[in-house]
């Protein structure tokens, strides 16, 4: 049953990908990464069981984590992006994009610590799904991810006030009552608030990006 959901997953990711394959922006070329990673993710969880536990499957699992790693921080310069196209008076300060350009580069090096120099892969067996988690790392709820997700939501509710787009603000804020409730065995919760944040990220850049 899971296996399937996340093939699903995937495959929204893809439909996602081609909605702005075509749209030439810097911004949206970080959404895209994030949302061709995100593919990645679901996919590899989804083909866990056919793959089979192995080196292999360890291997494919290893670059989920790169993935969240290096890509999912780079959503705070998308959502800054939004910010600053949409004219949000506190976005435009040359002040201001320094800040969150340093910012997203300490939570990418907290990740790459984290999630790839402290990387111990363990097989996981959840339902019928097969897959490698990070028993190394940082213990607590990963700090990129959840910092991410705080700035998406801030950044959402701005871009509401100024100017009534509210679903980049809803796509983020049931992301991080997903990422909540996506604990331990229940982790397709998390996953399934990252397609419905996605949708929210790819039509906000569809209103203000192109």
């Amino acid at each position: 049953m899971l296996t399937a959901l996340y093939l699903i997953l995937s495959a929204l990711f893809v439909f996602l990908i081609w909605q702005v394959s075509n749209k030439k922006n810097n911004y949206v070329l970080l959404l895209l990464f994030v949302l061709a990673g995100l593919f990645y993710d679901t996919l590899i969880i989804g083909m866990g069981r056919f793959v089979g536990e192995g080196n292999l499957l360890k291997t494919l699992n290893m670059g989920r984590f790169y993935v969240h790693a290096f890509l999912t921080p780079t959503m705070i310069i998308f959502g800054f992006g939004i910010l600053r196209k949409a004219g949000v008076k506190w976005a435009q300060s040359r002040t201001a994009h320094i800040i969150i350009c340093v910012f997203t580069t300490m939570l990418i090096a907290l990740g790459t610590y984290s999630d790839i120099a402290l990387l111990d892969l363990r097989i996981k067996i959840v339902a019928d799904t097969l897959r490698y988690v990070n028993e190394g790392g940082i213990k607590g709820p990963p700090l990129p991810a959840i910092l991410t997700i705080i700035f998406l939501i801030v950044a959402g509710i701005s871009l509401w006030r100024n100017t009534g787009w509210k679903w980049f603000a809803i796509g983020a804020f049931i992301m991080f009552v997903a990422a909540g409730a996506g604990m331990g065995d229940l982790f397709y919760i998390g996953n399934l608030g990252e397609v419905i944040l996605g949708f929210a990220n790819v039509y906000t850049a569809k209103k203000f990006l192109v």
